[in-house]
């Protein structure tokens, strides 16, 4: 209740004081007027203390009684207040004075049924009450009533009609009336008289927001501030109306400054984020959001803006954990439950992800979306079942496009063509200018020997996205089988030109300004933005798990540790601890995640995937000994596949190998589920040449890991090495299908097709991989290789890639060997002279290299030298007429090259 309001009543009650007498003990006036007057000074306590005292004799004076109502309300002790009141007035009942105070009473609580009720009786008696009748105007007001409003205002006495606040009340009762323009003109009357006042220009701009005038509002605001320039409420309903009339820059810049006085404020963090959202610029957005999430951990808006924020930009895992906080705050959010699945399917967490979606659609099976986004994970393991929900989807939505297209890609996958196209043409009579959908439809048509149609449809995808590289590479490919080739030559240059960084961006939809950033810049800006930020919050635990993880994700490896090293110092929270181990462990630096696994173990000790991930860290940067130490805490119910199959790697690395063999064949038969395990089988079977077995576990992987390319590029491998071409050729095309931007199976790819002697196949595959980044030595070498046997003439260009071949492996006898030719060609004598004597150095009988050799001393006019070359190349084939001495497909160097593709 106002302070003038209480004053007010204090005064009628005082005045009214003989009114309210007929007792025989009454409290003296002078008592009433001393509490009145000390209560006014703010002397609340020795104004009750008086009234109590007085009250001991005069228990039932209704004026001492109602004063006291009034000094209790004013300590917010509401209910003594309400007891004061009921006391009074069962002395007095007619009082107007005492009933206005408990219509002030009841508008304090906010009941106001009770209080209009009180303040109606107050008019009854007495029917131009100034206070019953302003507070009558304001519930109707609040209760959309204006006629009824406008009715209370008119009996106020006219010098309080003519003040501001009144004359305010009148335009929001003229409007609720139907009255616009009388209450527009009313209010900018106001406006013009109200001079520098920065209360009334602030009232002014909530009526405008009241009337979604925003714009005027904007200025109403801009007016208060200018005369209370540091006043933060004024600046947050200024940012606030600046927001909604679409002034997004101004309203950026002072919600900015509202947040230099209060930097906490959840509101304006909220606020500020929502414009950063709306404008694309998520990554700015992340940062405003976590603080107030830390400001206001049980606000549970702020939590579904940094769930949804986090999924945009590809933080999957990120958003699924706000999620889970959220439904903890708003547990019957259906919704929140389904999209927290989708976020899981697309993380780590396929599972609970599943188990989130299937619970959805059986509760709500009307919603199509649900079955779409479990359609989506079922994809993985259970393609019958993707594809009945799919149908599910579309039968309840037909227009469902997204659905459709998935259907489109799952018929593909499953060889089911003509369905795949007839799902395409849909999604595109509807979406012309879909590029996904045009290439996948180019795809369905090579699939049908189709190449003419595929060429056509591409060719759009190409004109809508000419810097794609799925659909660069598709349709170079069918421009090559069509004849086409000095086409197809262009739109492979314009796909090398993208160049290894560029040529790995994957598309995404929305927050157009942030995601056409290449990812380097993306992680570059959210880093800036989180240590801007951290100046103001440096002992932020969450801003530097953040931040760490920006650093890593640019390669500044050492930046990152310190970033995480500095948050350990401030927490050991388990979760914070465990998300720095993980960030660490997966991008290889496996001493500096121990720094954080081992106390996070400690903390946890039956978590079994850190368990595994600690054990990995110390095999890899510490000894197999205290890796198998760190590896037998597990618990025996935890042993399962994924163990067996990182016990058999540890063993494998203290040269126990049948045990590995054992406790490798325990792994595969209880199918581990994590990649990097199977994908350290994989390499740990290489490296025994058990090519067949390496096969197996693979094909296996792929039931459960369909989705791990590192996989399927080693599972190529395996065949290639027990020579099932066509399954090695099948596997690299899927591959380079799905991952386009990924350059390592280019150049597998590459190499097959050289050492197959399809040298013209192999050059443009291998030119590709070494503008994807595959630019080492091996690839190079092939790329010289194919370049002398396809296209003798530019010989220079073959010279170009051998010498990086030779920065890179000069230890190699075949790059040495392939330099002399080079040099032969080139008529560079000398320079060939010393690399064929290099290789001959490491092999002796490696005839190639004595064939360029007899040749370049018959350039050089050194007959009785060639000849004694060509005499070692007889006795060579003599002594050993079978022996094969191409180049080996070079499976064991290209296990240090395989990785995940940069998505």
């Amino acid at each position: 209740m106002p302070r003038t309001s209480i004053l007010a009543s204090l005064l009628v009650l005082l005045f009214s004081y003989t009114l309210l007498g007929g007792q025989d003990v009454q409290v003296p006036r002078t008592v009433l007027q001393q509490a009145a007057s000390d209560f006014q000074a703010g002397k609340v306590s020795e104004a009750e203390q008086a009234l109590r005292g007085a009250l001991k004799q005069a228990p039932g004076d209704p004026a001492a009684l109602g004063l006291l109502g009034v000094v209790l309300d004013a300590q917010k002790r509401f209910e003594e207040a309400e007891g004061a009141y009921k006391r009074a007035l069962a002395v007095a009942p007619g009082s107007a004075a005492l009933l206005n105070n408990l219509g002030n009473h009841y508008m304090a609580l906010g009941k106001l049924d009770l209080a209009r009720a009180a303040f109606l009786k107050v008019v009854a008696a007495a029917p131009r009450h100034p206070n019953a009748n302003l507070q009558l105007a304001q519930i109707s007001i609040d209760a959309r009533q204006g006629p009824a409003a406008l009715k209370y205002l008119d009996r106020l006495p006219s010098e309080d009609q003519a003040s501001p606040p009144v004359a305010i009340m009148r335009a929001k009762a003229l409007k609720l009336a139907g009255q616009d323009a009388a209450a527009g003109n009313l209010l900018a009357e106001i406006e013009k008289n109200a001079g520098n006042d920065p209360g009334i220009a602030s009232s002014i701009g909530m009526v405008y927001v009241d009337w979604q005038r925003y714009a005027d509002a904007e200025n109403a605001f801009a007016r208060a501030l200018d005369a209370d320039p540091t006043n933060f409420d004024i600046l947050y309903n200024l940012g606030l109306a600046a927001q909604h009339a679409g002034h997004l820059p101004r309203a950026v810049e002072v919600y900015q400054v509202a947040l230099r006085q209060r930097p906490q404020d959840n509101d304006c963090l909220f606020n500020l984020a929502s414009i950063y959202i709306q404008t694309g610029r998520a990554d700015e957005a992340i940062v405003p959001l976590m603080q107030a999430h830390n400001a206001a951990p049980e606000r549970p808006d702020v939590l579904l803006a940094l769930a949804q924020t986090s999924q945009d930009l590809g933080f999957y895992g990120d958003a699924a954990g706000s999620l889970d906080q959220y439904l903890k705050l708003k547990p019957n959010d259906d919704i929140a439950r389904r999209e927290r699945g989708f976020c899981l399917i697309r993380s780590a967490g396929l599972d609970r992800g599943l188990e989130d979606l299937r619970w959805y659609t059986q509760k709500h099976p009307r919603d199509p979306r649900g079955f779409y986004e479990l359609a989506i994970g079922e994809t993985v393991r259970e393609q019958d079942k993707a594809l009945q929900h799919l149908n599910q989807a579309l039968a309840l939505d037909p227009k469902f496009d997204a659905a459709r297209q998935a259907r489109a890609l799952l018929y593909y996958q499953k060889g089911e063509t003509e369905e795949s196209v007839a799902d395409l043409k849909l999604v595109l009579a509807a979406k012309p200018d879909d590029f996904r959908a045009l290439d996948s439809l180019g795809q369905d048509y090579v699939r049908l020997g189709k190449f003419q149609e595929a060429a056509d449809v591409l060719a759009r995808a190409y004109e809508i996205a000419p810097k794609d590289p799925m659909t660069l590479t598709h349709y170079s490919h069918v421009l090559a089988r069509l004849g086409r080739k000095e086409e197809a030559e262009k739109v492979m240059a314009d796909f090398r030109a993208l160049g290894p960084e560029e040529g790995r961006i994957r598309p995404h939809t929305g927050l157009l300004d942030f995601l056409s950033l290449t990812p380097e810049q993306q992680h570059a800006r959210l880093a800036a933005n989180i240590q801007r930020i951290m100046t103001t919050w440096p002992d932020d635990p969450t801003l530097r798990l953040r931040l760490g993880k920006a650093l890593l994700m640019q390669g500044k490896t050492d930046e990152a540790i310190e970033a995480f090293r500095g948050l350990r110092k401030l927490t050991s929270d388990f979760d914070l601890l465990s998300a720095c181990g993980k960030e660490l462990f997966d991008h290889g630096q496996y001493a500096a995640a121990r720094e954080f696994l081992e106390p996070a173990l400690a903390a946890k000790p039956s978590a079994a995937d850190l368990r595994l991930d600690l054990a990995i860290s110390v095999f890899q940067s510490g000894s197999a000994e205290d890796a198998l130490k760190v590896l037998d805490g597990t618990p025996p119910g935890q042993r399962k596949g994924d163990y067996f199959l990182l016990l058999a790697q540890i063993l494998d690395g203290m040269n126990k190998y049948d045990e590995a063999v054992e406790a490798l064949n325990r792994g595969f038969a209880s199918a581990p589920t994590r990649a990097d395990l199977y994908f350290q089988a994989g390499v740990f079977l290489f490296k025994h040449d058990q090519y067949q077995q390496a096969i197996r576990i693979l094909e296996q992987s792929q039931q459960i890991l369909p989705d791990a390319p590192e996989l399927q590029l080693l599972l190529a491998m395996a065949y290639e090495m027990v020579r099932y071409h066509d399954q090695t050729l099948r596997v690299l095309e899927h591959l380079e299908s799905r991952w386009p931007e990924w350059g390592l199976p280019y150049m597998v790819h590459g190499i097959t097709l050289a050492i197959r002697l399809r040298s013209a196949e192999a050059k443009p595959v291998l030119e590709n991989a070494v503008a994807l980044g595959a630019d080492n030595g091996i690839t190079n070498y092939y790329l010289a290789l194919v370049i002398v046997n396809s296209t003798p003439e530019k010989v220079e260009e073959a010279y170009a890639a051998i010498s990086k071949a030779l920065q890179s492996t000069p230890d190699d006898v075949y790059v040495q060997s392939l330099a002399g030719k080079i040099d032969y060609m080139r008529k560079d004598y000398p320079s060939a002279l010393n690399h064929l004597n290099a290789a001959l150095r490491m092999w002796p009988e490696m005839r190639e290299a004595h064939e360029t050799l007899a040749g370049v001393y018959r350039a050089m006019g050194e007959k009785e030298k060639s000849i004694a070359e060509l005499k070692e190349i007889l006795r060579i084939k003599q002594e050993n007429p079978t022996a094969d001495q191409t180049p080996p497909f070079p499976a064991r160097n290209l296990l240090f090259s395989v990785g995940r593709p940069t998505m």
